[in-house]
């Protein structure tokens, strides 16, 4: 009698029929001045709200809820969001994302994003959070006319900083391709795997850091913006920054050494972005 697999091989291994596929789709239209919701679809644990918000400029903010509690590996969520021409939409999360450590299979996520003419739409989750062992893929296609405005915020942290944890081991592969008017004007991969703090500890690639950002405005105005962002950025403790612009798009890229860095410089830019004032969640 033979054992394929003795017990201490499966253990805490979760069938693929248990893994957790969620599925939005949110689209938003202008009416009257003002954006409104369209089209809404919903699957697995992927959920949308619209807190009271905007009522100054028109817009509208959506937050979006996983009531999965996090995310483990071999689930996978995919998110599209529209913002017809016109509309003004601000999307960010219920809290920050938890993606919790992996049996062995990745966990997916995919963000398509489109801006019409004359939207303006600006993505600014709460931060991703990667437990020990936590292995994720990722990524993130925008498209957007070039009358439009979009604004990516896509904040990372490697393990629970303000628990003084940190992810060792793992996985993440980052991915982003941003069109305008169809043209390919940004492309951007990361990808960390194996032994992550180890990498990120030698001084020619982040000198430890714990956690960082990536933004991106694409807009007819981003260029202009580039002093103001850099001032606005000064020289915050604990955090290395950097930003550029060129042909119509604005990056900048932040190094911290916990989340909390993070999250103090992030808001510091938010205004010189254009961004009048950050989502109401983020109080919470």
């Amino acid at each position: 009698m033979f054992a394929i697999a003795s017990p201490s091989d499966t253990a805490g291994r979760v069938p693929g029929l248990l893994r957790s596929h969620g599925r939005l789709l949110l689209e938003v239209r202008a009416l009257a001045g003002r954006t409104v919701r369209g089209r809404i679809e919903e699957s697995g644990p992927c959920r949308v709200r619209f807190p009271r918000s905007g009522s100054a400029t028109g817009g509208l903010e959506a937050v979006l809820l996983n009531t999965g509690g996090g995310i483990a590996g071999g689930d996978s969520l995919f998110t599209q969001v529209e913002a017809g021409p016109g509309t003004r939409l601000t999307v960010t999360t219920q809290a920050a994302e938890k993606i919790y450590r992996s049996d062995g299979a990745a966990s997916r996520i995919e963000v398509r994003l489109v801006a019409s003419a004359g939207a303006a739409l600006d993505w600014m989750p709460q931060a991703s959070i990667l437990f020990d062992a936590a292995r994720v893929e990722r990524s993130i296609e925008a498209a957007f006319d070039p009358s439009a405005r979009l604004l990516l915020i896509e904040p990372v942290v490697l393990g629970r900083t303000a628990r003084g944890e940190r992810m060792m081991s793992g996985r993440l592969f980052d991915r982003w391709r941003v069109r305008r008017g169809g043209r390919l004007v940004y492309a951007d991969g990361l990808q960390l795997d194996g032994g992550v703090a180890a990498l990120l500890d030698r001084p020619a690639l982040a000198a430890g850091a714990a956690a960082f950002a990536t933004v991106l405005l694409a807009a007819p105005d981003a260029e202009s913006r580039l002093d103001a962002v850099r001032q606005a950025l000064g020289e915050p403790p604990g955090v290395e920054a950097g930003a550029s612009a060129w042909d119509g798009l604005l990056s900048v890229r932040l190094l911290a050494r916990d989340g909390a860095a993070l999250d103090a410089a992030l808001r510091r830019i938010i205004a010189p972005l254009g961004v009048a004032e950050p989502p109401r969640i983020w109080h919470s």
